[in-house]
C-alpha cells in the first residue's frame, strides 16, 4: 500500500484534531463543526480517489471493457 496515501489521511486528521480542539476552546463549536466536515471530505475524496484506482487496475488485469 501506498505509505504516502496513509500520512496524509492521519495528517488531514491531526490538523482537524488541532483546528477542532482550538476553535472548541475559543467558543466557536459550530466553526469547528465545519472543520471537522470539511476534513471528512477530504479523506472521502481521497479514499474515492483510491477506490477509483483499484477498480482500473482491476479492470486491466481481467480485461474487462
Amino acid at each position: 500500500m501506498q505509505i504516502d496515501v496513509l500520512l496524509k489521511i492521519a495528517g488531514v486528521g491531526l490538523m482537524v484534531t488541532v483546528i477542532c480542539q482550538v476553535l472548541t476552546r475559543a467558543g466557536r463549536e459550530d466553526i469547528a463543526t465545519l472543520a471537522t466536515v470539511a476534513g471528512v471530505i477530504l479523506v472521502l475524496l481521497t479514499v474515492v480517489n483510491l477506490a477509483s484506482e483499484l477498480l482500473a487496475q482491476v479492470q486491466a488485469v481481467f480485461h474487462l471493457p
